[in-house]
């Protein structure tokens, strides 16, 4: 019996954190707590902008309220709301972010050392990412990327451990994403880490499939061209050293273009990382020639962006009539926020149109 209601809880709180991730898209939601006492139970969100979350005047908040009740028939439902400060320490927003930028056609081995640098630099003691999946042509295989120091098992990794999940959807298929980052040593381990070492990153595919890519890419070297003859006298040559029988011509034709398709995306993420390298070494002589900004009006264009990021979270009508109502509206500003928002075509459409 006891069992059986471990499930339930379980299958209740995975619900709960769909539910949640579905209705606060775009919040840049990371995870929700449950702390039940005598006479209500209270839900603690962790969310990028807590704001969208709390919605204008606590509209929003109140709607997800009386759902919670409805959907998951909590008893007095307490939301509180806390705000991720560091987003790159946060591995749920971290997959999320990885997830994304995936689907939007980035290369797997720029999109793993960015993230992995930017989570070192956050200041956790390690992290370990994977990224499964179609990754390029018809095999599938693993890329990992880590740093530092994760403890795998026991309860510190448990506690000490923050693991996410996302699954991206893209053209050749759908490629799952694993975060798992460590925070802080316990203080039980006296042990020294060097968070400093040096990245790692491997890629795995399956043991049959391995192997018969490596009897290929034998095959391959024999070859001399891609034609059916030349193919079948490669075959031939190799079946006294190695089994040839399950290697077709059509299996080495697409070994060959995707030898050619790796080192082509190798060959432009090297060139990115140039371009990127020049960009970041040229805004760093612009910021050292810049002027300090003044500290009153940062903390104003704050002020803004939290409130034109407040304004398209609402619906369009109520959007237009807020901004209509603001003496000095920054429309460049409102428009970058509802592209990284709900980005609406209408709405965008109509912001291009003020511009």
């Amino acid at each position: 019996m006891q069992e059986k209601q471990f499930i339930e809880k379980g299958a209740r709180k995975v619900k709960l954190d769909e539910f949640l991730e579905k209705e606060l898209d775009g919040a840049g939601y990371s995870r929700v707590e449950l702390a039940r006492t005598p006479t209500s139970t209270k839900l603690v969100v962790y969310a990028q902008r807590p704001g969208l979350v709390i919605g204008r005047g606590g509209s929003r908040i109140r709607e997800l309220t009386e759902d919670l009740e409805k959907e998951f028939d909590f008893e007095n439902p307490q939301i509180e709301v806390n705000e991720i400060e560091n987003a790159d320490a946060d591995a749920q927003v971290v997959a999320d972010s990885i997830a994304s930028w995936l689907e939007k056609g980035g290369h797997v081995k720029r999109v793993g050392y960015t993230y992995i640098r930017r989570m070192k630099d956050a200041g956790v003691i390690g992290a370990e990412l994977e990224i499964t999946g179609k990754l390029s042509g018809n095999r599938g295989r693993t890329e990992k990327f880590s740093f530092g120091y994760v403890k795998r098992c026991g309860d510190t990794s448990k506690k000490n451990v923050r693991k996410g999940y996302k699954l991206a959807r893209t053209r050749p298929g759908a490629i799952g994403v694993k975060v798992r980052i460590m925070e802080e040593m316990p203080e039980f381990m006296h042990r020294d880490v060097d968070v400093d070492k040096q990245i790692l990153h491997t890629s795995d595919v399956g043991e049959e499939a391995g192997a018969k890519a490596d009897r290929i890419e034998q095959v391959l070297a024999e070859a001399e061209n891609m034609t059916s003859a030349e193919l079948e006298r490669a075959i031939e040559q190799k079946a006294e050293e190695i089994e040839t029988g399950d290697i077709s011509k059509q299996e080495l034709r697409t070994a060959f273009d995707e030898m050619e398709d790796l080192e082509d995306e190798d060959e432009e993420a090297d060139a990115e990382d140039a371009e990127e390298a020049v960009e970041e070494e040229q805004e760093n002589e612009m910021d050292e020639e810049a002027p300090e900004p003044d500290a009153e009006q940062a903390d104003e264009s704050e002020g803004d962006e939290a409130e034109y990021e407040e304004i398209v979270s609402g619906t369009i009508g109520d959007a237009k009539e807020q901004i209509e109502d603001l003496d000095n509206p920054d429309f460049e500003a409102i428009l970058e926020a509802e592209k990284s928002n709900k980005n609406r075509t209408t709405f965008v459409d109509w912001l291009e149109a003020k511009l």
